[in-house]
């Protein structure tokens, strides 16, 4: 094989590498081209070392690990995409995207006020948080984590 060949079938091999990443909707184009970038220099400095085209790159893939845990550590490292994604209500301005803005916000009060209101509810039935802060340790998600489920469920 020439060197030509070894050149295009490492092409072939990265070409079909990045349509798998692809596939992935959590990863964009600009991820899959870091990744790629990450791969070839891999790749380049296992060549360099001694290994085939071949070897260098099925031993760079390994190392890079699976997209499942490539995934994660992208989801770690560019955590605040996905915070925008959650936070905010959308890049077009105009009037429907501040309404929405604005009804989102009166039911996050709403939601915030039922949980606090929830907090109170044991003390109709003669249960005070410093007398009683026994129960209030162990049942202190039931109070909040309703009124967030359904504000998490409406957005």
């Amino acid at each position: 094989m020439t060197a030509t060949d070894n050149q295009d079938e490492l092409e072939a091999q990265f070409a079909q590498w990045r349509q798998y990443v692809q596939r992935r909707r959590e990863l964009r184009s600009s991820d899959a081209d870091e990744l790629e970038d990450h791969l070839r220099g891999s790749v380049d400095e296992l060549v360099a070392a001694g290994l085939s085209a071949d070897e260098a790159f099925l031993v760079a893939v390994k190392r890079m690990g699976s997209l499942d845990e490539l995934s994660r550590e992208f989801a770690r490292e560019h955590s605040e995409r996905l915070w925008k994604q959650l936070v905010l209500t959308g890049e077009s301005g105009g009037a429907g995207a501040d309404t929405r803005s604005r009804r989102d916000l009166w039911v996050m009060v709403a939601c915030a006020v039922g949980a606090a209101a929830s907090v109170k509810v044991p003390e109709l039935f003669g249960i005070r948080l410093a007398e009683d802060g026994w129960f209030y340790g162990p049942n202190a998600s039931l109070f909040a984590l309703p009124w967030l489920a359904a504000y998490l469920g409406r957005r």
